[in-house]
Parts: C-alpha cells; sequence; structure tokens
C-alpha cells in the first residue's frame, strides 16, 4: 500500500492532533489540548530519556535505543503469535485502536492489512513514524483519564501494557464502553514471574534476584507486574464474555530443543538482555534508592544469566480476547 506522509503538526496549536471531529480517529476534545504540554515534556536520567508527563509516570525510557528495541520486541509477539497480528474472531472491522501503540509498528501493519478499517493508534509518546497509511492515524494522550471517542470501535488491541497501566480495571470498563456490540479486546503480554520446572533456575541466581526486585519496586510505584494474571477475570467482571486466554513460553535464551520455543527463546534473550537496563533503571533508582552505576554492574550479572543455557527458565506470554455482548 502507497504510504501518505504525514506533516508533523504543532503540538502546541489549539487544534485537534489529527483528523476531524466526527470521526473516531479525530475524537479527542480539550482534554487532550489541555494535556498536550505535559506530554511532549521529556525528563533525561542516567543519560536516558523518559517522558515527562506526571513527573515520569512512565518508567521505561523513551529515546532511540529504547524505541529501537520496543520494534525488536513487537517483532518477538508477532513470532508467537504465528506471524500473526491479533487471534480474536473479529468479524466487522470499521474502526480499530491501539491502545499504548508505542512506536506504532503493530499498527501500521495492521492498518496495512485492512485498508478499508479506520485504525487510530494512541500512546503518551510522539515516537510513531511521520509517513502512515493513509487509513491510519496517531493521537497522543494518557489512556489511563476519562476516554472521549466520539464513535466506537470493533477491535480494540493493547500489547504489552503491563508497568504502563496502574489501573487495569478501569481500562477493561472503558474499552468496553467504547466498544461496538459484539466487537473484541485483544490483549497481549507477559506475566512478567520467571519460571522453572527443573530447579535449574537458583534462587540466588542474578536472574531470579532480578524478579524479586522488579516487583517489589513496581508494586511500590502502583504498576504490578503481574496484573495479565488476573485479566481474564478482570475482563469477565468488566461484562466481557467469550474469554479466550492462551499462554505462549518465551524461554530465556535457546534452551528448548523444539523449534518454535528455542526460536521464540533466542528473540526472547536478545530483547530482555537489551533491554533489562531501560526496564530497571527508573525503578531501581527512583524506588529502591540505587546508584545507576549498582543498577547497570547488577544488570551485567543478569545479562550472563541469560546466555546461561543450563538455566530452564521462561515467562508466560498471554494471549486473552474477549467480546462485548449485546446486553452489556
Amino acid at each position: 500500500m502507497a504510504l501518505l506522509c504525514v506533516q508533523q503538526q504543532e503540538l502546541d496549536s489549539n487544534e485537534s492532533l489529527m483528523g476531524d471531529g466526527d470521526s473516531a480517529i479525530g475524537s479527542l476534545n480539550s482534554s487532550t489540548v489541555s494535556l498536550r504540554e505535559e506530554l511532549i515534556l521529556q525528563v533525561k536520567e542516567h543519560g536516558r530519556q523518559y517522558q515527562g508527563y506526571m513527573e515520569a509516570k512512565y518508567v521505561l525510557p523513551m529515546d532511540e535505543q529504547e524505541t529501537e528495541r520496543l520494534d525488536f520486541q513487537c517483532h518477538l509477539v508477532w513470532l508467537t503469535l504465528d506471524k500473526q497480528q491479533n487471534w480474536a474472531p473479529v468479524k466487522r472491522l470499521r474502526r480499530a485502536l491501539d491502545v499504548g501503540c508505542g512506536t506504532g509498528m503493530w499498527t501500521v501493519d495492521f492498518a496495512d492489512a485492512h485498508p478499508e478499517t479506520e485504525v487510530l493508534g494512541v500512546d503518551l509518546a510522539a515516537v510513531q513514524p511521520e509517513c502512515v497509511p493513509p487509513n491510519l492515524c496517531f493521537e497522543i494522550d494518557d489512556l489511563e483519564q476519562p476516554w472521549n471517542f466520539t464513535s466506537k470501535f470493533d477491535f480494540i488491541h493493547c500489547q504489552l501494557m503491563i508497568g504502563a497501566f496502574q489501573d487495569w480495571p478501569k481500562f477493561f470498563k472503558q474499552s468496553l464502553e467504547f466498544l461496538e456490540t459484539d466487537g473484541y479486546l485483544e490483549v497481549h503480554d507477559i506475566d512478567f514471574v520467571i519460571r522453572c520446572d527443573d530447579d535449574t533456575l537458583p534462587k540466588d541466581s542474578a536472574l531470579f534476584r532480578w524478579h524479586e526486585y522488579m516487583h517489589d519496586a513496581a508494586a511500590t510505584a502502583g504498576f504490578p507486574l503481574d496484573a495479565i494474571a488476573h485479566v481474564p477475570e478482570m475482563m469477565k467482571e468488566a461484562g466481557y464474555v467469550d474469554i479466550v486466554a492462551t499462554p505462549v513460553k518465551w524461554p530465556i535464551n535457546t534452551w528448548p530443543k523444539d523449534a518454535k520455543h528455542k526460536e521464540l527463546g533466542r528473540w526472547a534473550q536478545e530483547n530482555f538482555s537489551w533491554g533489562c537496563d531501560s526496564m530497571s533503571l527508573a525503578l531501581f533508582t527512583r524506588v529502591l534508592g540505587w546508584s545507576a552505576d549498582e543498577v547497570h554492574i547488577f544488570m551485567a550479572l543478569v545479562r550472563q544469566d541469560l546466555r546461561n543455557r543450563k538455566m530452564h527458565a521462561y515467562w508466560n506470554f498471554w494471549v486473552v480476547y474477549g467480546r462485548k455482548p449485546r446486553t452489556a
């Protein structure tokens, strides 16, 4: 599909960020305008760049190094889903929303695959490409605030938002409200609990301790890292039906024998070796009181464990989707 080059708009103007006010894409009202200056603030800490919104609410950096890793991680998810973009049996696709779209890699691919669909990607950070398919627009907004879209969606996609959302029940209520009847929400995320079925992961290893530190810091900061385990129940409580939850193992490296998990392990090892510093730096320094040097030294030990094929550890990556019933 030919790409439409979208000129970067001035974020301090008083007009809507994208599109016209009558479509789902041009859907945000003045609440977005009032947030813009906060949303585009940048904060530098320990050599990394963070979004400054709400005192750097988002704990992952948002610089070139991290956006490259996010694209890499998106490819890992695509491989996990057997090279598909979603598993929900969506029958009608007039409008679709990508929640926390990040660099927009999934969003662009989805818009390309569905040229008949009006696609909207929303994120806190303005790191999306300027050249996009003509049926796609991006907006900058905080989706933990009340949603103000003027139209509903047939499909809502939410990927790797563990560590970003604080109020998951609120997200499920709002997503249900803004779905059309028989529309689907699909969540892709990691259960950040390191697992091992044969006792080859010592509890005194850096990898095991890293997870304990991450959970302690994230819980204190209000970002539970094990939220995905409760997603099916929270979706049911919000009113979703026909909920399907499927775990797929992400090995820490290439230790598995079967081809698919060995390939997923190869990508997961690179993703977490690349990203353990960025995942930990803000949480460990802000919450646990570590120095940046202490974080970097400890992450070198974590990377050593990630390369150790004698450790048969893995994470569960979950694909969860549910439908909005007619009685919702």
